[in-house]
Parts: structure tokens; sequence; C-alpha cells
């Protein structure tokens, strides 16, 4: 039998390249993994977190009121500390070697290599520890990954790191982790504001008290005015006549009421003192009669 050669060819349309390397029109390029998008990564971040910030919270309360500990700010500050450390040991441990946190695991989403490779434990330690840079510039290292070629954000620029989605989700899964993504991005922003910019100071606090202490006064003088005259007022000169210095009852109502804010209300036998601190906030203080006066035609002792 005559042994013949065989030449293998492609089938036309399969492995053609176009001028140039570039696939054959109708034949689909090769793609690597797809980067993993802002939202995903930012809602596998919160599920990987929060157990830790739920668990550090609890087991402090649990060592405090057991009398392990003596809960203080100091105390407190090096328990969080603790378990952040924790934190980033796993997030280095599990990010690494094509491994994957809890998180990333439910979101289908994996830590590479920026050359596609499993991402070595050392810098995957790096890129733990550089969440603090990336918080640190007021989380705009996070919000990097909304613009960068690749969604790459600061800690995956410093440790030479991408993040890459594994699991293919449909419009509707994708829409979840939207809708997800940003719920939770608007109840850590109220949380942030509540706790920084809208969080009472001491300074604040001294203002308002100075307003409450000022209109106790008034409720003091009411009395006063009460047991001579056998009703309660809503003049505010006669309150002050009975100081013997007017001058000094308007400079205080001046320093520690917002102006035009002060209201008595009197029906002779109760009354309510209203009025508003000097703070930002115009917080409203109030004191209401703890006696009532006698019914007119009533005599007292």
């Amino acid at each position: 039998m005559e042994n013949n050669d065989f030449e293998f060819k492609p089938l036309p349309g399969i492995g053609e390249l176009a001028p140039g390397g570039a696939a054959a029109p109708g034949i689909p390029e090769l793609e690597g993994p797809v980067p993993a998008g802002f939202n995903e990564r930012f809602v596998a971040y919160v599920a990987d977190s929060l157990p830790f910030v739920l668990i550090s919270n609890y087991t402090l309360r649990l060592a405090s009121d057991s009398g392990v500990v003596l809960r203080t700010s100091a105390t407190e500050w090096k328990w969080r500390f603790m378990w952040i450390a924790v934190y980033v040991l796993y997030e280095a441990v599990f990010s690494a070697g094509g491994r994957a946190t809890l998180g990333k695991y439910l979101l289908g989403i994996r830590v590479r290599s920026n050359d596609g490779g499993a991402l070595p434990f050392p810098r995957s330690m790096v890129r733990a520890v550089a969440y603090f840079l990336s918080s640190a510039t007021f989380n705009l290292g996070y919000l990097m990954a909304l613009f960068t070629p690749n969604k790459r954000a600061l800690h995956d620029y410093v440790a030479g790191s991408r993040v890459v989605s594994v699991k293919e989700r449909g419009d509707f899964g994708n829409g979840v982790v939207i809708a997800l993504s940003w719920s939770l991005l608007a109840i850590l922003a109220g949380t942030w504001l509540n706790n920084t910019v809208l969080k009472m100071t001491p300074y604040e606090k001294g203002q308002i008290i100075s307003a409450h202490r000022t209109i106790s006064k008034l409720a003091i003088l009411e009395d006063l005015y009460m047991k001579r005259e056998g009703h309660y007022t809503n003049d505010l000169r006669s309150l002050a006549d009975m100081t013997g210095n007017v001058n000094a009852v308007r400079a205080e109502l001046y320093k520690t009421l917002e102006p035009k804010s002060l209201v008595i209300s009197s029906n002779g036998r109760r009354f309510k003192i209203n009025a508003k601190a000097r703070n930002w906030r115009k917080t409203e203080v109030e004191v209401v009669s703890k006696v009532d006066a006698p019914e007119p035609g009533t005599l007292t002792p």
C-alpha cells in the first residue's frame, strides 16, 4: 500500500486570520476574563467586611460585660485594630492563589495578577493593606474602579492586580446587584453623614445647654411671679423687672437664644416657654410649668 503524505488544512472560516493577525470577518475573537464592575466589587466588599464589624462589636460587648476588659476609648480602638488585622489577613489569604473570599465567591469574581495569573500571597497582602490607602483618599481609591482601564482600584495598582468576573449573570441578576450596591452606598453615606457632619459637637451641646439654662431662669421668675400675683404671665418685661436688672436679662437672652425665637405662652394657670438655641441647627428648647396656679378667686395659704 502506497504511503501518502497528508496535509491538514483548516476548514473554511475556522482559524483564518485577516491581514494583520485579526480574526477574519464572521469569526469570534477569543476574549480574556471580563473585568468585574464597581457594583459587584462593592457588594462583595460589604459581604466580606460586615461580619467582621458585627463580630468585633459583639465580642467587645461580651468581653466588657464579663469583666475581661474595661471598656474605654483606648480599649475600643485596640479591639477594632485587632479585628481589622484579622480582616486584612483574611482578605490576603483568600484573594491569593486563585481562591476567593465569601463575598467574591457569592458574586462570582476573583482577584488576579495583572498578567492574568493567580495573585501571589505577598502581593495579595500588599493589596489588602492598601485598602487603607484607598480609604484614606476619601474613598476615591475605591471609586477609581468606575473609570480606570480594566476597572482597577487604587489598591489594585499598588499590588499589580485586577478583579475579574468568572460567572456570567443575566439582566435580572445584574439589576439586583446594582440595586443592592446603590442601596448599601446610600446607607453607608447616611451613616457617615450622621456620625460626622450631623454629629453634635461639644461646643454645640454647650450652646443648647446655655439656651435651656436661660429659659429655666425665666421659669423660676414665672414661679416667683405666680406666688406674688397668684397667676402666671406671658409678659417678658414683667419677669425681667423682677430681677432688678433688665439689661442683664436682655444681654443673656441675646447671647444664648436665637433672635426673635423666644415665645412665652400662658393662660394664667400654666405657662410654656419655647426658644431656639444659637447653634447652627437652631435646636428648640422648652420648659413648662410644674405647678398650676390657683383658680381665680381661690385663696392661697
